[in-house]
């Protein structure tokens, strides 16, 4: 048993099981008070300290988990780190970030085995279908919502601050802006990242000047039939086969959005403005 009697309240002393937990505690405070300066995040490498004992010069992939859990249903860092060797095949750095938050790493050839070519597409490709299997893991093992980040490969000696950083943002704007999705890839949220990069006034005032009627944002079938059409490169068919509707009412509502809104989004220009419109809208109108 290892203490830790460095704390404002000695009588009840922090216990770790082992060395390996008590470093990997101490790698995650560190970790959070180096993305608290965000000046550092670029430049700031891990205290040799931590480099080897946690295995950090090889290449790794990282992802972040957060978890929305009942008091009574919280998930121990323990019982996680069991789950996750159990998935990945191998001994997992498991690295607590605060309450119901951790950062971890997996070998970059387990996760992206499954990649067709040693591509940066494929492997995002391969990454997303890792995160699924993932995600789906956790959240049928404990009550409960999950949200998850996954990184490129990179060395986490030097890039552990930056890409934890940038997972940490990921998951804030895809929560922000994805309610009903759990899974929050960087690479998917380069639009998202830019539009709550605007200030307010200047999204408020695009939103005023172009969006002849908002409103119909708020309405659920609407949302889900622009977010599916353009996830699915605006493409009618298939649009209709994802919502389980016929292509004549795919159609019949895209009309609607037409006559409600002023803009076809079957066609370029119109779409990538309602797009916008769409991002600005909901990040606008939570505050």
């Amino acid at each position: 048993m290892r203490t830790n009697t460095g704390l404002a309240d000695e009588t009840q002393p922090v216990v770790y099981e082992n060395d390996r937990e008590q470093y990997l505690t101490e790698l995650g405070l560190w970790l959070k008070e180096q993305i608290k300066q965000p000046t550092k995040q670029e430049s700031e490498s891990v205290p040799d300290r931590f480099v080897v004992a946690a295995g950090l010069n090889a290449e790794k992939i990282l992802f972040l988990l957060q978890g929305d859990t009942p008091d009574a249903h919280r998930l121990r860092s323990k019982e996680l780190n069991k789950l996750l060797e159990s998935y990945f095949g191998e001994e997992i750095v498991l690295i607590p970030l605060g309450e119901q938050e951790w950062i971890f790493m997996g070998d970059k050839e387990i996760v992206t085995e499954e990649a067709e070519e040693d591509t940066t597409e494929a492997k995002k490709d391969s990454l997303n279908a890792f995160c699924l299997g993932l995600h789906e893991l956790v959240a049928s093992e404990w009550a409960g919502v999950f949200h998850l980040s996954a990184s490129l490969p990179c060395i986490p000696a030097q890039q552990l601050v930056s890409v934890t950083a940038l997972l940490k943002e990921s998951v804030q704007l895809g929560r922000a802006f994805h309610v009903t999705q759990h899974i929050h890839l960087p690479w998917d949220l380069h639009l998202e990242r830019l539009v709550a990069s605007i200030p307010d006034e200047q999204r408020i005032r695009f939103i005023q000047e172009t969006g002849k009627d908002t409103l119909i944002f708020n309405d659920s079938e609407t949302l889900a039939t622009l977010e599916t059409f353009f996830s699915l490169d605006c493409n009618v068919s298939e649009t209709a086969k994802r919502l389980f509707i016929h292509r004549n009412t795919l159609v019949y509502r895209l009309d609607k959005i037409k006559q409600e809104i002023g803009y076809d989004v079957r066609h370029f220009e119109s779409a990538v403005l309602v797009q916008f419109l769409l991002l600005m809208y909901k990040v606008t109108k939570k505050h």
